[in-house]
């Protein structure tokens, strides 16, 4: 593994939760600020951008899991392409740099066409 590798999974790896996390708020890189994201897009932006998308991804399944779970409608994540929403992705962040990445991959899920009922 290559050593700029090495380090990028061990800064994914050391953000985890502490005892004093209030309930029910988010884990992994999706809970830091777009200006971190931008900071560290700047100084690694292919890097950064398959780490935080690569997490963008599994969040916006882990959605469409909950959402079939309970009987309500999933959203076609097929029906954007990768670069299009990494795209608007950097675009939220330029415009909302304190809000937290989540907050982008959201409002992208969010604008997604829903599925028929029984794609589910």
């Amino acid at each position: 593994m290559k050593r700029p590798m090495a380090m990028a999974l061990l800064a994914v790896v050391s953000t985890g939760a502490t005892a004093d996390e209030p309930q029910g708020q988010g884990y992994g890189l999706g809970m830091k600020s777009c200006a971190e994201f931008a900071k560290e897009y700047r100084a690694q932006p292919a890097l950064t951008e398959s780490l935080f998308f690569a997490w963008a991804e599994g969040f916006m399944s882990g959605l469409n899991l909950v959402a079939t779970a309970n009987s309500l409608p999933a959203r076609r994540l097929a029906s954007i392409d990768m670069g299009s929403a990494e795209i608007q992705i950097r675009g939220y962040c330029d415009a909302h740099p304190l809000s937290q990445y989540v907050g982008a991959v959201v409002t992208i899920y969010n604008s997604l066409p829903g599925l028929p009922e029984n794609s589910n």
